[in-house]
């Protein structure tokens, strides 16, 4: 009996102990979200963009704070999309196409919402969560992203995103589409949890945040794969190849050129034939038309502009596929009454070759220049200061 009590006892203490110190570390995590937050708005509102890395991580705290603040009357234009809205290739974020708009809407407020490895999916959680502090709505697609939307089993890239948003996506809507992962998006009992008890603990709400600033990364796993995979190169003598973030395609090595075409041609590629009436991508897009409807809200659609010179020397893309593709996201937007502006339907590139990192990434001087004409089209759809 007396150890009995005692093995009681100990396990009484070892709870107590252990919730004690899940406690003790929940209170010590405010204070580094809360400095995490402070750092983000600042290079925010100074640059335009939340930090471009991780931006994953930082632009649920910018939205955070961006639905905190009250509203003083101004105009807010939201642009968004992947990489190429928020610049991934471009160093100052007054180059980026929001950048630019910014200086000519002085009277408005514009938001750089685009995300670097977002999807559809993504895009729409990063959508519905602000939905109701912008009024002006300027959405970029990405063929790529068209393309990956079908090709991959996965619908989300970071579904942890999506839940941190509180935007949560029903598997429900993967039943249309057999080829998809529904483990890919979360239960609706995991999001039930999440949205009434999980996101309630800062602990759980911001450990990507906690976890990025303890470790430079999103999970203390994906440090560990890095480390390991970091010392397996080391011993197999494999020396890690980087294309230059901010170099112009013509001035990179042949290496990193011969990269960067394979790696379109492989995004590219459709793994079967386009069908409109199976494409998950364009079922997003409807999900977003709808989201735009419901909540009364002026937008333009537009097609992020491609190298157009370099696709056609180096065969990147079949651009009758482009044509039958971009094609039914038009028909798509404009029978909801919505403009789309199409970049690439001419022989020449929008933008010149020269200011390109890849087939779809500008650089400083080629975005700034691509948000001049972005504007001048928008002018046409009712973008002004008023």
């Amino acid at each position: 009996m007396p150890n009995v009590f005692m093995n009681k006892t100990v396990t009484v203490m070892m709870v107590s102990l252990a919730i004690a110190g899940l406690i003790g570390i929940s209170d010590g995590a405010s204070p580094i979200v809360d400095h995490m937050k402070e750092d983000v708005v600042t290079h925010a509102k100074k640059e335009l963009r939340v930090p471009a890395y991780d931006s994953i991580v930082y632009t649920p705290l910018w939205i955070e704070y961006l639905k905190e603040q009250p509203d003083d009357g101004k105009q807010v234009v939201g642009i968004f999309g992947p990489s190429t809205v928020f610049g991934t290739t471009v160093m100052k974020g007054a180059n980026t196409s929001a950048g630019v708009l910014q200086v000519h809407l002085k009277d408005s407020r514009v938001l750089n919402m685009g995300l670097t490895g977002g999807r559809f999916t993504e895009t729409y959680a990063v959508l519905a969560s602000i939905i109701d502090e912008v009024d002006y709505v300027v959405y970029e697609i990405n063929y790529g992203i068209a393309v990956v939307s079908d090709n991959e089993p996965n619908v989300t890239v970071y579904p942890s995103l999506i839940t941190k948003l509180d935007q949560n996506i029903s598997r429900s809507w993967l039943n249309d589409f057999p080829d998809k992962n529904r483990q890919s998006l979360p239960s609706d009992i995991h999001n039930w949890a999440t949205s009434n008890f999980l996101s309630k603990w800062t602990l759980y709400h911001d450990r990507d945040v906690i976890s990025y600033k303890l470790f430079k990364t999103r999970t203390p796993m994906e440090k560990i794969r890095r480390e390991i995979k970091k010392e397996q190169d080391k011993k197999n003598g494999v020396t890690p190849s980087y294309a230059p973030m901010y170099t112009a395609y013509d001035k990179m090595q042949d290496k990193h050129k011969e990269e960067i075409n394979n790696h379109f041609k492989q995004l590219y590629t459709w793994n079967k034939p386009f069908n409109k009436d199976e494409s998950f991508g364009l079922f997003m897009i409807e999900k977003t038309l709808d989201l735009l409807q419901e909540h009364n809200k002026t937008a333009v659609f537009y097609s992020a502009p491609l190298d157009k010179e370099h696709i056609t020397k180096k065969n990147l893309l079949n651009w009758d596929d482009y044509n039958k593709v971009m094609g039914a996201y038009q028909e798509l937007i404009e029978s909801r009454g919505y403009p789309y502006i199409e970049f690439n339907k001419g022989k020449e590139n929008t933008i010149p070759h020269k200011l390109y990192r890849d087939p779809s990434h500008l650089l400083d001087e080629g975005n700034k220049m691509f948000g001049e004409i972005l504007y001048k089209k928008l002018i046409q759809y009712g973008i002004t200061n008023s």
